[in-house]
């Protein structure tokens, strides 16, 4: 996004995306639209701060299957992964369904996009990532991707997607992130209190520090 130190929005893109690329762009836009339109005092980040890192560190250590050599540098990697997730996925939810009911003629390479995702989270229930991970954290990202999952389902009336989140008994955990999405108002006005919502629901909220951008 522009700022004070850039002079224009960029757009980056893998070119394995090019064939999907004007749904990508439109996308990415709304996203971009929904923070200008925000008032400048309701533009957010979800950051991490040196206590975040801190209290990941310990529940790394509390499951002893981090060697203590790569504990800060996991610990890191996953916490920074999660606070992304949280920022970008209620958010693009939304987006996406702004998307799907308003530019039909993109619902192809939306599909296909969405399917990739899709593909690429249900691998984080692997029985080896579940040993790894603190609880807290595998269990606030599992259940945003079965609220994906669930999102996605609503829109294409297929259950499929959804499936493995129910064997695994996150469906629950998905529904009740979606049911916040769904009460909140589909406004940029409220993006900070929908995200700040799910991270409460996620039991995430005393974990980041969601604030004004620039926090």
């Amino acid at each position: 996004m522009a700022a004070a130190d850039e002079h224009a929005h960029v757009l980056s893109y893998h070119p394995a995306a090019t064939p999907e690329l004007p749904y990508l762009v439109c996308f990415q836009c709304s996203l971009a639209e929904r923070a200008l339109r925000s008032a400048r005092d309701e533009r957010f980040n979800v950051a991490s701060t040196a206590e975040t890192y801190s209290q990941v560190q310990k529940l790394v250590r509390a499951k002893q299957t981090i060697p203590e050599d790569m504990v800060a540098t996991y610990s890191q990697m996953i916490t920074d992964g999660l606070g992304i997730q949280l920022r970008s996925m209620p958010i693009g939810i939304r987006a996406d369904g702004v998307l799907y009911d308003a530019h039909p003629e993109l619902r192809g390479m939306q599909r296909v996009i969405a399917e990739r995702q899709l593909k690429e989270s249900v691998g984080c229930l692997s029985p080896a990532i579940k040993q790894m991970a603190p609880e807290l954290i595998f269990n606030a990202s599992v259940g945003m991707n079965a609220a994906l999952a669930l999102a996605w389902s609503r829109l294409w009336n297929e259950d499929a997607h959804v499936v493995p989140y129910r064997l695994a008994g996150y469906v629950g955990f998905g529904e009740k992130l979606l049911s916040a999405l769904d009460a909140i108002p589909d406004t940029p006005h409220y993006d900070r209190e929908l995200v700040s919502s799910w991270a409460k629901i996620l039991g995430v909220d005393g974990l980041y520090a969601i604030g004004p951008v620039g926090l």
